[in-house]
């Protein structure tokens, strides 16, 4: 009897753990749909490394297709079990890593801003170095994503369309990562995510702008970005579909209550549900003309509420996850009232943070003091200090930019 008579659909199609994968396998099926994948075919030969780590990242099965395998049969029966791989462990500290994330992040953010004003005063533009600036910021998210993401909490409001575009980007390769899913997929959300929301640059932007609630026909107007959008970047005939895609459902829903075509689940895809997810976080989390911002722990709340609904579940979970509860750059109220800025996470102790104190329990400001809350213990083992509340940024008048600037040198944007 054959070893793993037990993993055979037929005789052409056998089911293997994803660990077992290797390339020139034929992939024919999934153990969930292809559109909660980056994949773009319904079966495909396994020839790229970065598509076998998003394999393992995302499944935990497949079946595969014997008679288009290149791997012998001989060596299908004997596949042995690898250990589960750390897809990105972290490689630097936040410290040190922030230095080239601002570099990265400032020349992304350059280029991205000249773009849209371009697009805004209809000159002629190229796309031929996002691709590059979106791979610089990829390699420092792999290293530590802590960097990156505590740039996209520094933020201005009269540049908030560059920002959006920008920090989306980011926070989409730090989804990628968290998924574990290869370098190539993970640039590829990075630049659906810095070129989602160009369309707005069409706009009319007193309407765009506005302080308070649109009419009905402000509000279709600016549903209009999405075409736009999908109309200035269909001239580039090198931009991957799945761009072009993005840009035009980034508004639709999972229930079919979306804009502009009302598309449910069933059609849209992978890239586009991230997208979905991380422009909604970005855009809660700011502070906008007819919005105040909101928290961090706010927003994955209502990410979490809009879950299958609104939302992928799976896609959210792994999101939340990324961000975590106390992000580093992130402002945090204690339980002595001090309140302080989240430098630094251990994995073992989540829930008690590394925090700079710049505020008493007045809320006054106070020479910076930087309290480890998991080392700082009582007699009895427990917490000298705990997280009472995660703040919105910006809160008693700490100005994250400043507190940065201050501690740590940062490239300019």
């Amino acid at each position: 009897m054959p070893r793993h008579k037990e993993t055979v659909k037929s005789l052409q199609v056998m089911k293997i753990q994803t660990d077992q994968a290797r390339l020139g396998m034929y992939i024919s099926e999934l153990d969930l749909p292809w559109l909660e994948t980056p994949f773009l075919f319904q079966g495909f030969m396994l020839e790229d490394p970065d598509d076998l780590m998003t394999l393992r990242g995302l499944c935990r099965y497949v079946f595969i297709d014997v008679m288009k395998t290149r791997v012998p049969v001989t060596e299908l029966e004997q596949l042995p079990v690898a250990s589960k791989p750390i897809a990105y462990p972290v490689s630097s500290d936040v410290q040190a890593e922030i230095h080239s994330a601002s570099r990265h992040y400032g020349k992304a953010f350059r280029h991205v801003r000249v773009l849209l004003e371009r697009i805004r005063t209809g000159e002629e533009n190229s796309l031929d170095e996002v691709p590059e600036l979106v791979r610089g910021c990829v390699e420092s998210i792999i290293r530590n994503p802590s960097a990156l993401l505590w740039l996209t909490r520094i933020k201005h409001r009269d540049q908030y369309t560059a920002e959006h575009c920008m920090n989306v980007g980011v926070l989409a390769m730090a989804l990628g990562r968290q998924l574990g899913i290869g370098r190539k997929h993970i640039e590829l959300l990075g630049l659906c995510g810095m070129l989602h929301d160009v369309g707005k640059m069409r706009l009319d932007q007193d309407i765009l702008n506005k302080p308070g609630r649109l009419t009905a026909e402000e509000f279709d107007h600016v549903k209009l970005h999405v075409d736009f959008g999908h109309e200035e970047l269909s001239q580039d005939p090198d931009l991957p579909e799945e761009v072009l895609k993005v840009v035009l459902q980034h508004h639709e829903r999972l229930d079919g209550n979306g804009y502009p075509k009302g598309i449910p689940a069933q059609g849209l895809d992978f890239y586009t549900r991230a997208i979905t997810i991380v422009d909604a976080y970005d855009a809660i989390t700011s502070r906008r003309c007819y919005s105040s911002a909101r928290s961090s722990a706010d927003a994955l709340k209502i990410l979490y509420e809009g879950r299958g609904a609104q939302f992928d579940e799976k896609l959210v979970i792994k999101f939340i996850e990324c961000i975590g509860l106390y992000p580093p750059g992130a402002l945090v109220e204690l339980s002595s009232g001090e309140v302080g800025v989240v430098l630094a996470v251990d994995p073992q102790h989540r829930l008690l943070p590394k925090v700079a104190i710049v505020r008493d329990a007045q809320k006054q400001p106070i020479q910076q003091q930087i309290v480890d809350l998991a080392a700082n213990r009582s007699e009895d083992g427990a917490p000298d200090l705990r997280v009472r509340q995660v703040l919105v940024d910006g809160s008693h008048g700490i100005d994250l930019e400043a507190f940065t600037q201050a501690n740590i040198n940062l490239s300019g944007r």
